[in-house]
């Protein structure tokens, strides 16, 4: 997911970004954007295959997910939300 995302930011950099509807920006922009999404995916496989998972890590994914939202409708409609909430409920497990 995060590098589709990754990806889909990178788009307008090369002037085919309108083919998901993504406005024009600087392409500084959109690269520091399309980095950090797939710095997070990079950050999420590799908790997943040195299985060490950093509580303080995945609490601020977790927030950084939800709190990005901007109404409840975009919220439900995203798979970022149920990510966050599996993250969460992971993190209220493990203790």
């Amino acid at each position: 997911m995060n590098l589709a995302g990754a990806v889909i930011f990178a788009l307008p950099i090369f002037g085919i970004g309108e083919v998901f509807g993504l406005p024009n920006a600087h392409p500084l922009y959109l690269g520091i954007i399309s980095s950090w999404i797939l710095i997070f995916g990079v950050s999420y496989l590799w908790l997943a295959v040195t299985a060490k998972p950093d509580r303080f890590y995945i609490a601020v994914v977790a927030e950084e997910q939800i709190s990005d939202r901007h109404s409840l409708h975009s919220i439900l409609g995203n798979g970022d939300f149920f990510l966050a909430i599996a993250f969460i409920s992971w993190l209220l497990q493990i203790r």
